[in-house]
This record gives structure tokens, C-alpha cells and sequence, in this order.
């Protein structure tokens, strides 16, 4: 009995294995509307003055760098620059604006509803937020699938 896989078996073990290094490769649901969270902290923070203005930013500062800490330890695949391809990085570029437009745009609208700054600022970041998590996922798979790294299917 002849124990050496085929090469359509070896490829397909494989596009699994690189198919699982890219699944728990995926950034944690909570992390892109916690990174909104804290920038409209800082934005309200802008806002105040005083001790609230001190506090506001050193617990943004502190949010962001146990993020990124959680971020960095949970990851186990690493990027190299040489998988990201123009399309796979104007995918990204594309939805990371998309994110400032809907944080500038609510503003706007809530401008008709309130004259506070800050509660302009907290209701973009919710916005915001809320439309960073559900669409992480989408732009996830679309810069997966257009980069230099990704499985043959």
C-alpha cells in the first residue's frame, strides 16, 4: 500500500492549512469600534477642559495601547508587505474612509437635532462604531481575497 498522497491531496492540504492560518489571522469584531471609541473619546476630550480633558486622554492613550497589546498577541499569522497587492491595500484605504465619511456626515445631521459638540462628536462615534463592526467581516474577505497570499481556491 503506497502511503505518499497525491499531488491534488498535498494541495489540498495545504489550501487548508493556509485557509485556517487565515481565519484565526482575522482582526477581533470589537477591535475596529473600540479604535473608533477611543479617537471620539479623544475628539469629546477636545471638547472639555480642565481635569475631565486630562483624564479622557490618558484613558484613550491607555485604551489604545492595550488594544494594540491585545491585538499583537492574539495574531498569529504576521503580514509581509510583499502579500498586500494595490488591489488588497485600495480595499482597505477604500473602507478605512468610508469610516471617516459616516463619522463626518452624522455630525451634520445630528447639528439639527443638538448644538452640543460633544454629543455631535458621541453620536458620530457610535455611528461610526456600529458600521466598523458590521463591516469588518465583508472588507476582511475582500482584501483576503484580492492579496498576494491568499489560498488558490
Amino acid at each position: 500500500m503506497d502511503a505518499t498522497p497525491t499531488p491534488a491531496d498535498a494541495l489540498s492540504e495545504i489550501q487548508r492549512v493556509q485557509q485556517k492560518a487565515y481565519a484565526e489571522q482575522r482582526l477581533p469584531a470589537w477591535y475596529m469600534p473600540g479604535v473608533v471609541a477611543l479617537v471620539t473619546m479623544a475628539a469629546v476630550a477636545g471638547e472639555l477642559g480642565g481635569t475631565a480633558r486630562i483624564v479622557l486622554i490618558l484613558v484613550e492613550v491607555a485604551g489604545l495601547a492595550a488594544l494594540t497589546a491585545t491585538l499583537a498577541t492574539r495574531m498569529r499569522v504576521r503580514w509581509r508587505p510583499r502579500t498586500w497587492t494595490v488591489n488588497a491595500g485600495v480595499r482597505m484605504l477604500l473602507w478605512l474612509v468610508s469610516i471617516l465619511v459616516v463619522w463626518g456626515i452624522v455630525p451634520a445631521i445630528t447639528r439639527s437635532f443638538t448644538d452640543s459638540a460633544v454629543w455631535q462628536k458621541v453620536l458620530a462615534g457610535a455611528v461610526a462604531a456600529v458600521y466598523a463592526a458590521v463591516t469588518t467581516r465583508w472588507v476582511e474577505n475582500q482584501v483576503l481575497a484580492h492579496s498576494a497570499g491568499r489560498p488558490v481556491r
